[in-house]
């Protein structure tokens, strides 16, 4: 086999892994970016979780919820939230580190959990993690 032959061999194969990659990647993609949240597209879900943020996360998480600096730490940007919606209800609801169960203030119904994971998830910068 001559040089210029080995040469087409080799592009071709890796045309050919590059096209086996780029339909991996955009099938596992898309599986990955469905949420499993049953408020994720509702707009009316959405802008109620974005005024129960307000009232329950801002003071911690910042207005934009990307993270606060009060002096002595910084709390997460939710933003960037990369642990999926199950962890977040788990987190909101059993607590994590500094943070409290529930914030530190009462329950809220599974509607309102679902209302406030769909607006983070709505301003998130990395969707497919929802």
């Amino acid at each position: 086999m001559n040089v210029t032959n080995k040469n087409k061999n080799i592009n071709v194969c890796a045309i050919s892994f590059f096209k086996i990659f780029l339909c991996i990647y955009f099938i596992s993609y898309s599986v990955s970016t469905k949420s499993i949240n049953p408020l994720s597209m509702d707009t009316d879900s959405i802008n109620n979780g974005a005024e129960l943020y307000k009232k329950r996360c801002s003071n911690c998480h910042g207005i934009n919820a990307e993270g606060k600096n009060n002096g002595f730490f910084l709390s997460p940007n939710l933003k960037k939230f990369q642990k999926g919606y199950t962890r977040f209800l788990n987190i909101l609801v059993n607590g994590y580190g500094r943070m409290p169960a529930w914030g530190g203030k009462s329950e809220l119904t599974d509607d309102q959990l679902n209302q406030l994971a769909a607006y983070l998830e709505h301003i998130s910068y990395e969707k497919k993690n929802w």
